[in-house]
This record gives C-alpha cells, sequence and structure tokens, in this order.
C-alpha cells in the first residue's frame, strides 16, 4: 500500500506540475493581445428559424461536407450584386446578421447573405482559427456557386472576429479570379487569443488569431471603422490593420465595440460604400 501511495503522491506532483506549466504558458501569453475571450456560439433557439426567415430570407446551409448554416435573401429583379457580413463571437448569430444586412442594405434591394461559422448557430464543428477561415471560404464559394454574382459584385462586411472571416473571404475570392467589390472591416484585431468556457478554457493555451496575417497585396479597397472607446479591441488595432492593407481608417468618439452595429454615422459610412 506504501507503494501504491507513493505512486499516487508522483501522480498527483506531475499533474500538479504539468497543469502549473500549462497556466504559466497562459499567463504569458496574457497581456499580448486582448483576450482571452470565450467562445459563446451555441445551437439555434427554438423558434429561430420561424423568425429568420420571415420577409423572404431562405435558411439552408452550403451542402456537405461543412454543411454550415446559411441566410439569404435574394436580389432584387435587375440586381445583381451582393452583400456578406461575417459577426462576431456572439449568440444568435444569423439573427444579429440580418439586422445588420438589412440596415446596410437600407431597401436598396441587393442581395443579402450570412454564413454561420463552424460551432456557431447550428453549423457543425468546433470554433478556432483555421475553422473560421475555412468557413469563411466555403461560405464566398458557396454563394458564387449557388447565387452566381459574378466577379466584382460581391461586398464583404466583418465585425470583430468576423473581420478575420471577412478577410480569408476577401483572399479566396481573389484567388479564384472573381474579387469582391469591397472590403469593411468593422472593430477588427490584429491579434487576439479566444479559448473554451469553462475549466478547460482556463487550462489550455488559447488559439491566437492573427488578422495581420491575412492582410495582404490583391485585396479589394479596403475601409476599417473602429470606436474610439472600444474595451474589447483597441482602436489601435483597427489602425495598424488598416496601413497594413493600405486602407482608410475612421474612428469614432465614444463608440465602444458592440455599439459600432448601430452607430448612425458607422452605418452611414458603409452604406456610402455600397452606392452605387
Amino acid at each position: 500500500m506504501k507503494r501504491w501511495g507513493k505512486l499516487l503522491l508522483a501522480a498527483l506532483l506531475v499533474g500538479a506540475l504539468g497543469g502549473g506549466a500549462v497556466m504559466f504558458g497562459l499567463r504569458g501569453r496574457r497581456g499580448e493581445v486582448p483576450g482571452p475571450f470565450l467562445y459563446v456560439g451555441e445551437p439555434l433557439a427554438a423558434g429561430a428559424e420561424a423568425r429568420l426567415t420571415q420577409g423572404g430570407w431562405t435558411l439552408g446551409d452550403t451542402g456537405a461536407p461543412s454543411s454550415q448554416r446559411t441566410l439569404t435573401r435574394p436580389p432584387a429583379p435587375g440586381q445583381t450584386r451582393w452583400l456578406v457580413f461575417f459577426g462576431g463571437n456572439g449568440a444568435g448569430y444569423l439573427a444579429e446578421a440580418r439586422a445588420v444586412l438589412e440596415a446596410l442594405d437600407a431597401g436598396r434591394g441587393l442581395g443579402l447573405a450570412a454564413v454561420a461559422p463552424p460551432g456557431f448557430d447550428g453549423s457543425p464543428g468546433t470554433p478556432s482559427p483555421e475553422a473560421l477561415r475555412a468557413g469563411a471560404e466555403t461560405a464566398v464559394r458557396w454563394l458564387s456557386a449557388t447565387h452566381q454574382p459574378g466577379a466584382g459584385n460581391i461586398d464583404l462586411v466583418g465585425f470583430s472576429m468576423g473581420t478575420g472571416a471577412a478577410l480569408a473571404a476577401a483572399l479566396a475570392l481573389a484567388k479564384d479570379g472573381t474579387p469582391a467589390r469591397s472590403l469593411v472591416l468593422l472593430a477588427p484585431y490584429a491579434r487576439m487569443d479566444v479559448t473554451s468556457p469553462g475549466l478547460w478554457g482556463r487550462l489550455r493555451v488559447p488559439d491566437r488569431y492573427d488578422n495581420l496575417s491575412l492582410a495582404s497585396a490583391g485585396l479589394p479597397p479596403a475601409r476599417v471603422l473602429h470606436g474610439l472607446a472600444d474595451p474589447a479591441l483597441p482602436a489601435s488595432d483597427g489602425e495598424q490593420l488598416a496601413r497594413r492593407l493600405g486602407g482608410l481608417f475612421k474612428g469614432y468618439p465614444g463608440v465602444g465595440h458592440q455599439d459600432l452595429l448601430q452607430h448612425p454615422a458607422a452605418l452611414d459610412e458603409v452604406r456610402a460604400g455600397l452606392l452605387p
């Protein structure tokens, strides 16, 4: 019994030291970039499908192998352009996307689309930087194949975590020879950390999201809009990304993070880029 007791004690010590090493590594990363934030994606709430599909919207999926949930509203007769929104790390992904898309379209009749990334609103998979990028590439390629908007007829808007998705989508369209018409990044990050909820999320090394690595030549004209009172992702991240992209930066005094999606001046700026 003494032998087993010693073995158990040794195992506990190894576990403690290993856990301490993990936590030390995690603490070493904290403070370098914003975060770690917690993933908050969840399945569609009861009754959400009926609400989402009111007013001419269609809920579907991208098909195998990813089967991501899609929410689309077709363009008005004679209109060929599509506006795609990539949302942030929040519950009710598609509901928020629909509200933002309708606000930006403002009755213009553009085709509107959002595709929930893995782990959000019933899209299968686990959230990660790699899954976000792959999901964004799948989303715009699905849109191009299914609705055939053609080159230069897709406008991309990303918010918060979705700015990485918007950049990945823009790169995919450029690679396919069907470049996007425009790119807008709302409250973006340069780099940030996100982790799982619960004890495991506290122990493991968080996922590192890196927009700077996606900002490259050959992308459409970019505009970066950021609330100057953003407590989550600092406006300096937006400025840094705008410089890397060679794009326009606009800051809004007194505006926080989520507030940016409802700020009249910011919405007007995005709408102006959708003209004519």
